[in-house]
């Protein structure tokens, strides 16, 4: 989903380099060498990103069908925790910069694919998730006070007919995680009140309980820009870690890493907690020693607590390995480098 006011996503930011849709300016740079040669886990990601993006631009459904067959019948996530059902669809969206008529042509593809195969749930809702998107370009990015009259309109009816789209494809087979995903965020955009927001959070953690692209939903929903009060989406990352069949703290550092970014420094300006984002970091470190993205993600964080004996240990271990998507193209890695190292 990209509208603005989501947090910035540390774990599935996306780069493709060509096989791109006809005038689509969205040509970000492609897979940088060391993330093949240093990061392999990373390296496999933009591969399947890369894959996925030139089967869709050239409506290769036959393609995406199977590849999402494949994936439904393995193991459900990449070597950094990161769900590849959610890559997925993610490689597919639009980006917002884009013009009118490149939108017209996405929504043009997604029609097609339905129509091709009309039984498929990974059809639908792709093409749901295709229409929040468009809903949220109509709106604009602004705050609500300065979105037009029109763009509030748009943004109804696409929400409406992403609503009706979602409808269609519940009763298919099999149950994709990404259905709830995309109603949460239809939810966020219509203003759904908490008890109706709960009650579609709650059935999609009994259905996928470590599926934590809910639990990061959850926590831009309960933001007091939105529906909640200070301290509301920690409290509730908090109770997700004793879901029974969860991620634990792991779930809860996920969240912490996806919220950071509303923040110049989360941990003084909200109630997060870093005890339970360091159990939740050295969970994740634990469980995949090959990613140095989760690596890098660990260090940002422990600079930002103030944690200067456990960032100068991840520094060492990171030796020298900057993962831009994580850090930016600033000096923040370097500062925060000479902090660690200062005594």
């Amino acid at each position: 989903m990209n509208f603005s006011l989501r947090p910035i996503l540390l774990v599935t930011t996306l780069l493709f380099a060509s096989l791109l849709l006809p005038g689509c300016d969205r040509q970000q740079e492609p897979p940088r060498v060391q993330y093949a040669g240093r990061d392999k886990v990373r390296g496999e990601i933009d591969a399947f990103l890369f894959q996925t993006r030139g089967n869709y631009n050239r409506s290769n459904f036959k393609a995406l069908e199977a590849s999402m067959e494949e994936i439904r019948k393995g193991d459900p996530v990449f070597g950094n925790g990161s769900w590849k059902i959610y890559n997925f669809y993610d490689s597919l969206e639009c980006d917002d910069s884009e013009p009118e008529s490149m939108w017209q042509l996405h929504e043009r593809i997604h029609k097609a694919w339905i129509a091709t195969y009309p039984d498929s749930i990974t059809a639908r809702v792709a093409y749901a998730n295709f229409l929040v998107d468009y809903a949220w370009h109509a709106r604009g990015y602004e705050y609500s006070d300065k979105v037009s009259e029109k763009g509030w309109r748009m943004m109804g009816e696409r929400l409406a007919a992403a609503q009706h789209v979602l409808d269609e494809a519940k009763p298919l087979k099999p149950q994709c995680p990404m259905w709830w995903h995309v109603q949460l965020h239809i939810a966020l955009g219509q203003g759904w009140d908490r008890a109706q927001y709960g009650k579609v959070y709650n059935e999609a953690k009994s259905l996928f309980p470590k599926f934590h692209g809910y639990d990061n939903s959850l926590a831009t929903y309960l933001m007091p820009r939105w529906h909640g009060q200070p301290g509301d989406w920690e409290k509730a990352a908090e109770a997700e870690m004793h879901r029974p069949n969860g991620l634990g703290a792991e779930g809860y550092a996920r969240v912490v890493a996806n919220q950071h970014g509303y923040y110049d420094n989360i941990f003084k300006e909200t109630q997060a907690s870093w005890a339970h984002t360091r159990e939740g970091m050295e969970a994740m470190r634990q469980k995949y020693p090959e990613s140095l993205q989760i690596l890098n993600q660990y260090c940002k964080l422990a600079c930002l607590a103030g944690d200067r004996v456990t960032a100068k240990s991840l520094f060492q271990q990171l030796d020298g390995y900057k993962d831009e998507r994580v850090w930016g193209n600033g000096g923040t890695y370097a500062q925060y480098q000479k902090w660690a190292n200062a005594n």
